[in-house]
């Protein structure tokens, strides 16, 4: 048997067609048209946000453009850089988006949610880093605590976003991050829990920041007659493809979502038990928080390589996911770092495995009995 390291959930071409036919016939494929719109009103409706989530034509364009609205709102010209606190586990992507803007990143840890842990930071490396915005992750689906992570912040004086590109639909005593007062960015690649075969989308609590976005996915240009811009934006708008794919696999959230949860209860004990028999350790999740795992990560107590090569001889794809970005070749050495060691600890060790919305008990029984010879367990 087979196993794909993802399988996305999309819809059959039947129940497309006549939308996107319509789309060709009339020429509205793209600049912001009429499905597009209606995308961002259903998933203001899902989120329950007091802003239409703005959606872009992927989750990285998302965060670039948060973070480069939030330079600008700091006052920051585009020559100018400070320091974005972020956690050095984590998809490459996000450091990307922050470097791109000619910022900084600072380098902390993770605890054993596999999120930001902030206990390590001190104020006073702030200071010495000029460290403005903290960028939270939502790795596999999963949050820090939010409300621990918001004291911080104040006390710090520091803007916080969130990245939870992995994270959609998860939430922090049943609020999604935004309905704290936080901007986050999702992304809607095919690879994700819910997608629009590409996509993202950014949400934000302010009408400014919300019009900054606006602009900025469209050039920058805050006047159409001449395209005048104020601040340098990019062509990173959706289109109507994707809106589309979007729109249908919405009508289907409920249903995606109760299905990794049914199939999240059954890993749980499998993999609790290998934790409690001392052949892995599991990522923690806090009780307040719901995570519909992108991935399941297991940490073995030895470096992954000789567990990931039997995995692909039994014909399951699994992913050294994430990794540690300040040991990248482009951020290596390069950037301040807070104390590391628990990323350190795992970030050779750290396998993800498949859980798919659509899995079927023959598939999970063959990967669980694969773990299970591989452990002699």
């Amino acid at each position: 048997m087979k196993l794909n390291i993802v399988r996305p959930f999309l819809p059959n071409i039947s129940e497309i067609q006549d939308s996107f036919g319509e789309c060709l016939a009339n020429g509205m494929v793209t600049n912001n048209s009429a499905h597009v719109r209606l995308f961002e009103e259903n998933l203001q409706h899902y989120f329950q946000s007091k802003h239409k989530p703005l959606v872009f034509n992927n989750g990285e364009m998302a965060l670039f453009h948060l973070i480069q609205a939030w330079k600008y709102k700091l006052g920051a010209s585009s020559h100018e850089h400070f320091g974005v606190l972020v956690p050095s586990f984590t998809f490459s992507g996000t450091i990307n988006a922050i470097v791109s803007n000619n910022l900084k990143p600072v380098f902390c840890d993770i605890n054993e949610t596999l999120t930001i842990d902030i206990t390590k930071v001190s104020s006073e490396f702030l200071k010495e880093n000029d460290v403005k915005i903290c960028l939270a992750v939502g790795v596999y689906g999963n949050l820090p605590d939010i409300e621990l992570l918001e004291v911080f912040c104040i006390k710090n004086g520091l803007i916080l976003l969130f990245d939870n590109a992995p994270a959609f639909a998860s939430t922090f005593k049943g609020k999604f991050p935004n309905h704290y007062g936080f901007d986050e960015i999702y992304s809607f690649h095919a690879t994700k829990i819910y997608n629009s075969m590409e996509g993202g989308a950014a949400i934000v609590h302010d009408e400014e920041t919300y019009q900054i976005l606006s602009r900025l996915r469209e050039f920058g240009q805050f006047e159409k007659v001449r395209g005048d811009v104020d601040i340098p934006g990019l062509n990173s708008k959706m289109q109507e493809i994707s809106a589309i794919v979007g729109n249908k696999n919405l009508e289907k959230i409920d249903f995606i979502l109760d299905n990794r949860k049914q199939n999240i209860d059954k890993y749980k004990p499998f993999f609790s038990d290998l934790e409690t028999k001392g052949f892995i350790r599991n990522m923690k999740v806090l009780s307040e928080v719901f995570c519909p795992y992108l991935y399941y990560p297991i940490i073995l107590h030895e470096e992954a390589t000789q567990f990931v090569k039997y995995m692909e001889e039994n014909e399951i794809a699994v992913r050294r996911y994430y990794t540690a970005c300040h040991s990248l070749t482009c951020y290596k050495g390069k950037y301040a770092e807070s104390s590391l060691s628990f990323t350190e600890s795992i970030k050779d060790n750290i396998v993800s495995l498949p859980i798919h919305t659509i899995m079927n008990q023959e598939e999970i029984d063959y990967l669980f009995n694969t773990i299970s010879k591989y452990f002699k367990s």
